[in-house]
């Protein structure tokens, strides 16, 4: 599979996980494993999704604890940088 298809499925994945048809502990492992499974990236980009992974993980913390969700903010942003791989990585 290329990098622009792992990529544009993420793109899915996430739009899914916003709509909640997704858990956050699987969208995060699907998430991090698509990142991982592209080929010839810096390993700077394996570091940015790892604090991706962990922003989306933490969402999911405040939410089950009943605080406000942040995901609006989160979501625009992943979707941004995963476009820009896109670009980038193609």
């Amino acid at each position: 599979m290329s990098n622009k298809s792992i990529l544009q499925r993420l793109l899915v994945e996430i739009d899914e996980y916003n709509d909640y048809k997704i858990d956050r502990d699987g969208f995060a492992n699907r998430f991090i494993n698509s990142i991982e499974a592209l080929e010839s990236i810096p390993y700077l980009v394996i570091q940015e999704s790892r604090d991706w992974q962990y922003r989306i993980e933490t969402e999911g913390y405040f939410v089950e604890e009943g605080f406000e969700s942040v995901s609006d903010n989160i979501i625009p942003h992943l979707k941004s940088w995963v476009n820009e791989l896109i670009t980038k990585y193609n």
